[in-house]
């Protein structure tokens, strides 16, 4: 990609020192507003209007981007601002489980205990038996 650029970019100077090289005439540039003439070579009039019209382009690109960046923009600061709502809220987590006890909660120590007074009784009396046993 880098050797097509520059062989490419050679190819636009050669054309442009051939046009040069090729339109050394002199022509009259008069605006109409304005009073004054402009003698200059013919090359340097293609040249300004080549780089008249890149300077349009490029406006034109830009006025046509303007609402793709304020959309980009808006999305930026929604996504900073989600941001540092998701790192608050792991901040207020982690205090929370730092206050929290150890163990389980009151509420869940409470069935664990329910639970294993309903199976244990089962646990101590029952026999491992194969299935023809």
């Amino acid at each position: 990609m880098k050797i097509l650029s520059r062989v490419l970019f050679l190819l636009f100077i050669l054309i442009g020192v051939l046009v040069a090289v090729s339109n050394t005439q002199l022509v009259q540039l008069t605006l109409w507003p304005l009073p004054h003439v402009i003698v200059m070579p013919v090359y340097l009039l293609v040249v300004a209007m080549l780089m008249l019209g890149v300077l349009a382009g490029l406006g034109m690109g830009w006025w046509a981007g303007r609402h793709h960046r304020r959309r980009a923009r808006e999305a930026g600061g929604e996504a900073a601002r989600l941001d540092r709502e998701v790192a608050r809220l792991k901040a207020v987590q982690a205090s929370q489980q730092a206050a929290a006890p150890a163990g389980p909660a009151p509420r869940d120590q409470r069935a664990l205990e329910r639970q294993s007074a309903l199976v244990a009784p089962e646990l101590g009396s029952r026999t491992v038996r194969g299935p023809f046993s």
